[in-house]
């Protein structure tokens, strides 16, 4: 049985972890500026993993599959950690940014 850390490995080399997130994010709508950020939190989600799911998914070349789900449950639910750690803070910063705007434009 091989660790995560392995597992990862052989992923992050051949580029599979990078192509499944470059595939989602192209359909993501708004808030594409956290990309890298999100990439390097999936590795952290990869690594904390249950082994025997991810060896699972390894050994029966599915682990495109079980990344592509965990990526889609982060970036497009609004109950995820991603979105609230990036999304909500962004927009956030957009309504305050917008709102000085429109101060600005009144004065």
């Amino acid at each position: 049985m091989l660790s995560n850390s392995e597992i990862v490995g052989i992923y992050l080399d051949n580029g599979l972890i990078k192509r499944c997130v470059d595939c989602q994010w192209a359909k993501k709508k708004s808030g594409k500026q956290n990309k890298d950020d999100f990439f390097q939190d999936l590795i952290i989600i990869l690594l904390e993993y249950d082994n025997e799911k991810m060896n699972n998914a390894h050994s029966k070349k599915h682990f495109n599959a079980m990344v592509t789900k965990i990526i889609t449950n982060n970036i497009f639910s609004t109950t995820s950690p991603y979105y609230s750690k990036y999304e909500k803070q962004y927009s956030r910063e957009c309504e305050i940014t917008n709102k000085e705007l429109e101060i600005a434009d009144e004065v």
